[in-house]
């Protein structure tokens, strides 16, 4: 398992039943750069993962959104395809620029 230090943009979860299967999920968004090695991007995207049960994310959305936290990502295989998991994120402080909500409706449109 490694952690890293990583930009969580967003949470969300669902606990409820489709057709008649129990669903309980969390995922959670981290900004990640964009695959500069081929010259056609540039900048920064929000990646979805697994973040396990609906508990998982309800444990971290009283934090302000954009926040760094500390993130263990867990890496698996089939043999042929390799993907992370995260398994626990420990939020640190807002993410530069953050004012925990509060800005007016007018300045959100400047």
């Amino acid at each position: 398992m490694a952690i890293e230090k990583c930009k969580v943009t967003g949470v969300k979860f669902f606990t409820g039943t489709i057709d008649g299967k129990k669903i309980d999920s969390g995922k959670i968004f981290i900004e990640e750069q964009l695959d500069f090695t081929t010259g056609r991007a540039k900048g920064y995207a929000s990646q979805e993962y697994s973040l396990g049960s609906a508990d998982a994310v309800q444990s971290l959305i009283h934090n302000p959104f954009p926040f760094i936290a500390d993130v263990e990502f867990l890496r698996v295989t089939n043999g042929d395809t390799t993907k992370n998991i995260v398994v626990g994120v420990k939020p640190l402080e807002p993410a530069p620029g953050v004012d925990n909500g509060k800005k007016s409706a007018s300045a959100h449109a400047a």
